[in-house]
């Protein structure tokens, strides 16, 4: 008898629910990956079931429209993901941090260094904010929902840091912005030519932002 649960894919039967569970995650995390690459290498436009299929090496485009019912769908499980991923390297590295100064460094380097050594997820989230488009015709996402993120992510560093007296005072919410801004400025500085590495462009920023936080003597 087939069960359907949500879990299983067309044309199995039962089977204990771990099992189906896990064969559905992983199917899923088959066409998220292949959807991200797919993404980086062709563009929104260009990142149709079919083509996803083909490079997760999936025969039918039933099977992706099982887990992911549209393309909308599935672009937000790629958004998902790619966050996911960042947030974990990230958090991880600042973990590790028993200062604010510190984690503040450790955080920029860390955020440059993903952006660098993750080039596909990058594009793939690009392709998806810029193109991603409503009933309406407006975008979905933009770049507002990413450096948003960005921002609350710098602000409680700053925050603690005033608190503990190891930054001077000043209006939290500009200065991530700043930096933020900054960020971003060196990341297309790794990209296009004038290049700068990705060492010049964790060395700027981290003195860049001592300098503009360091309580005054």
């Amino acid at each position: 008898m087939k069960v359907i649960d949500g879990t299983n894919e067309p044309g199995t039967t039962s089977a204990r629910v771990p099992e189906r569970s896990l064969a559905a995650s992983a199917r899923r995390a088959q066409i998220v990956e292949a959807a991200i690459e797919t993404l980086a290498e062709s563009g929104y436009g260009q990142a149709t079931f079919v083509r996803i299929g083909q490079r997760a090496g999936i025969s039918s485009t039933r099977l992706i429209s099982y887990h992911f019912g549209t393309k909308g769908e599935l672009m937000d499980a790629v958004l998902e993901e790619v966050g996911l991923r960042a947030h974990r390297t990230i958090s991880q590295r600042v973990a590790g941090e028993t200062t604010a100064a510190g984690a503040l460094r450790t955080r920029i380097e860390a955020q440059v260094e993903w952006v660098a050594r993750n080039p596909s997820s990058v594009r793939a989230m690009y392709e998806i904010c810029m193109n991603a488009r409503d009933a309406e015709g407006s975008l979905r996402y933009g770049l507002e929902t990413s450096a948003r993120a960005n921002v609350e992510a710098l602000e409680p560093i700053l925050r603690a840091g005033q608190e503990s007296g190891e930054f001077r005072q000043f209006d939290t919410g500009l200065m991530a912005l700043t930096l933020k801004s900054a960020i971003d400025a060196a990341i297309v500085r790794m990209a296009r030519p004038p290049r700068l590495t990705l060492t010049q462009c964790v060395h700027e920023l981290t003195v860049l932002a001592d300098l503009a936080t360091r309580r005054e003597q």
